[in-house]
């Protein structure tokens, strides 16, 4: 069985226990506005992908097979009750775990927001499955302090931390690459993807979704 590139792997544990979904989906939907845009990844199916400033939710379907098939990205799935458990755990005890794609570069600190599953008489043993997982981001609180003399309330405030980190001028692509994922390492927001693909159309083409490897970008 030739392995395929693109894998989607739960990570926890800090990786110590990691698990390979055995079945890629058709389609993989990640969501952050209303505004999406889609993609075509070869051996992996449709990818969407939207703009915006809301944690990013990411939601699939796929199969847990009961035993192997040309299909699968394992050579031994295993029981699709594993599967089932693993994630069931993930959604009750608010698990955070790194969702991972390979060949795309795609990792992100999620929590399981929901998992549903059925067995359909046609198939037994063999579990239909859909996941809603949502981007982890970790917030600190305010500190507050209440001045017991005078009643007044203020906030302590931090110094402001000067950003000594520069953006590189230009960016040479590689395998996997794509410009919203791009924009999310450089500008820490990939819905802004657009803005590299505009000052590089004449290297890119007309479609903002297909660049080649080994292409140095223009960073505006």
């Amino acid at each position: 069985m030739t392995t395929n590139k693109y894998q989607l792997w739960l990570e926890t544990n800090g990786g110590r226990t990691k698990l390979q979904l055995p079945v890629n989906p058709e389609k993989i939907t990640i969501k952050d506005t209303a505004q999406t845009n889609s993609f075509f990844v070869g051996g992996l199916g449709e990818v969407v992908v939207s703009s915006g400033m809301k944690a990013v939710q990411i939601s699939f379907s796929s199969i847990f097979p009961k035993e192997y098939f040309p299909g699968c990205e394992v050579k031994k799935p295993l029981s699709p009750r594993v599967y089932k458990v693993f994630l069931e755990a993930l959604v009750r005890y608010g698990t955070v775990f790194k969702f991972r794609i390979t060949g795309i570069g795609i990792t992100w600190n999620v929590i399981a927001d929901s998992f549903t599953y059925s067995e359909s008489g046609g198939d037994v043993g063999t579990y239909e499955y859909s996941v809603v997982f949502k981007e982890f981001i970790s917030v600190k609180p305010k500190q507050i302090n209440i001045n017991k003399i005078n009643g007044k309330i203020s906030e302590n405030k931090s110094p402001a931390r000067v950003n000594t980190t520069q953006k590189p001028e230009t960016y040479t692509t590689q395998q996997g690459d794509c410009l919203y994922n791009i924009a999310k390492q450089i500008y820490g927001d990939g819905s802004q993807y657009m803005k590299i693909y505009n000052a590089n159309k004449n290297l890119i083409g007309s479609n903002p979704n297909l660049i080649g490897v080994g292409v140095t970008l223009v960073i505006p």
